[in-house]
């Protein structure tokens, strides 16, 4: 199951952009889904928003202690007081639906031929109204993103592919994930798909489904919140690689990838990791 995992993914990454109407996103992810059912029975779909904490009972258990009183709740607090310091902007920008915002995003732009991001849609808003935009990884735009995902709790990932350019997009996200780079010469995928669960160093490798699900989360290791774009940079500094910028058109496809791989994942953000 995980040679034929790896050969469609590679062969669906070279697929040129003249001939991505023959590409199926959908059979890939299924692909990923059954490679999980198989490689982890015992695992309900459903629960891969809970990434890591499926592999050990007792970082589960850590994990339930920690949510009895989360830390990033001052952090959605704030959050929610700048989204009503700025009600009227916003609200121009994605609706006065709060629930209705971060299932929303990441979505393809056939206008623009660009993915957005919910983080960087906000600042944009923020740029048109005449506003400084937020720092990309921490802080205000982590807390205001929290604050639009603890509004969207249990609603599910639904990303749509359906033009040319969606799934350009989505074969660049996928390529990246899987291509190996940096010094240790290591993927994405050899840690998130073929290798989750088990352990490098003292921490749990989490599965590449449900990734974007929990986002933005604070870490025991930030002891703050942070955007899933600074999560890439440290995993791309991690493997010895030279990390691209927050929202760069990169990261912004690899987002988009692994977002659509989450289908039917419930959005469960912010959370907590270690």
């Amino acid at each position: 199951m995980k040679k034929t995992l790896l050969i469609a993914l590679t062969l669906t990454t070279t697929v040129t952009i003249a001939s991505t109407s023959t590409v199926d996103p959908e059979q890939s992810r299924q692909l990923l889904v059954d490679y999980f059912k198989k490689k982890h029975p015992d695992i309900k779909f459903e629960n891969y928003k809970l990434g890591a904490y499926n592999y050990s009972a007792d970082k589960y258990s850590q994990w339930e202690a920690v949510e009895d009183f989360p830390p990033y709740l001052d952090a959605i607090d704030i959050g929610e007081e700048l989204y009503y310091k700025d009600q009227d902007i916003y609200e121009k920008c994605f609706g006065n639906d709060i629930e209705q915002v971060r299932v929303k995003y990441p979505l393809f732009n056939n206008t623009t031929n660009q993915v957005e991001t919910l983080e960087n849609e906000i600042n944009k808003c923020r740029t048109k109204a005449g506003l400084q935009p937020f720092g990309w990884e921490k802080g205000k735009i982590a807390q205001l993103s929290a604050f639009y995902a603890y509004n969207s709790r249990d609603k599910k990932i639904n990303v749509q592919i359906i033009s040319e350019g969606d799934k350009k997009a989505f074969l660049d996200g996928q390529q990246f994930y899987t291509q190996p780079r940096g010094q240790f010469n290591l993927s994405c995928a050899k840690c998130h798909t073929y290798n989750s669960g088990k352990k490098v160093r003292a921490n749990l490798l989490s599965p590449n489904i449900g990734h974007t699900s929990h986002f933005p989360v604070f870490r025991g290791k930030w002891q703050n919140l942070g955007t899933l774009h600074r999560r890439y940079r440290g995993c791309q500094k991690n493997m010895r690689a030279t990390p691209f910028k927050p929202q760069s058109e990169t990261y912004r496809n690899l987002e988009f990838f692994q977002a659509y791989m989450s289908n039917g994942i419930e959005i469960d953000g912010p959370g907590y990791r270690e």
